[in-house]
């Protein structure tokens, strides 16, 4: 188990931010049944399908990469009143020693970009805090990166009334000018680009790096759980797009598998977030690292 690793000259750091109450394997997946979920009890926690919402930072070329934010601070009544623990967790992860009793340095002023693999409410949660109802960012000094596609699908009037975490977490960043929409493979640095993979939402990316020979990617929601390794059809009922879910998890299996990528999967439990896809007597495996 990792909760970081160097690829290269890149650092890559998990951050919890929230564990949710368990959900029978079904609701998560609705398309499979009990007899489906029979080979892959390893995948489960006493029988409940147990995800897990965190974020990662990465390091690059002297810039500080904040992927994704969580589910944000709550108390989150639909999820049985747990509150998100991101921004205090990071400041562990980000404020050296030496200046962590100073209590006017904090994750706001370490953090340069924020790139979201998508915009569903578990990953923009963290991105705006409210006082006297006006908007200001969590990470003041950061550019927010935004995927083109989501932001045309979940602002669009049909679709608006129902992503409320877009209109208070997403939108007011293009009006403090603090948003860039991006599209396609974007370099975010020479070692960090965006790859997308479509289906979970229109607009979804993973984040990829590259440094040294070594590579990782950063797979967002293209993977909930470990089991959609070996069963890259499952497809999460949240999914928008199906087909083109199941493509873009098959892309990204392939890749890893072949390419020997490190995969960081913000949603896999603490002990396995962080590993590689091989394949044993023809079947793909995820091997910790």
């Amino acid at each position: 188990m990792a909760d970081s690793i160097k690829v290269g000259n890149v650092e890559i750091m998990a951050v919890l931010d929230m564990i949710p109450p368990p959900r029978d394997p079904s609701v998560m997946f609705p398309e499979t049944t009990e007899a489906d979920w029979s080979s892959h009890q390893d995948a489960l926690e006493n029988g409940k399908l147990q995800l897990y919402y965190g974020v990662w930072v990465v390091r690059s070329q002297g810039q500080t990469i904040l992927v994704d934010t969580g589910m944000g601070p709550g108390p989150h009544e639909h999820l049985g009143g747990v509150e998100g623990q991101m921004f205090d967790r990071l400041r562990d992860v980000l404020i050296p020693a030496d200046r962590m009793n100073n209590t006017n340095v904090g994750p706001s002023d370490e953090v340069n970009i924020v790139v979201h693999t998508h915009l569903h409410g578990d990953h923009v949660g963290w991105n705006l805090r409210y006082s006297g109802g006006m908007p200001a960012p969590y990470f003041r000094r950061a550019r927010y990166l935004v995927p083109k596609l989501d932001w045309d699908h979940f602002t669009a009037t049909e679709t608006i009334d129902s992503a409320p975490q877009v209109s208070r977490q997403v939108m007011p960043l293009r009006r403090l000018r603090k948003m860039d929409l991006i599209e396609g493979e974007y370099n975010i640095t020479d070692e960090v680009s965006t790859l997308p993979t479509p289906g979970h939402t229109p607009g979804h990316q993973a984040i990829l790096i590259s440094s040294q020979g070594e590579k990782a990617m950063i797979v967002g929601d293209v993977l909930h759980n470990k089991a959609q390794i070996q069963e890259a059809d499952w497809c999460a009922g949240v999914d928008i797009d199906k087909p083109a879910s199941r493509q873009s998890r098959e892309k990204i299996l392939d890749m890893a598998e072949k390419e020997s990528y490190v995969v960081a999967a913000g949603h896999f439990s603490l002990e396995d977030h962080i590993g590689k896809v091989v394949r044993l007597e023809g079947r793909r495996f995820w091997q910790v690292i």
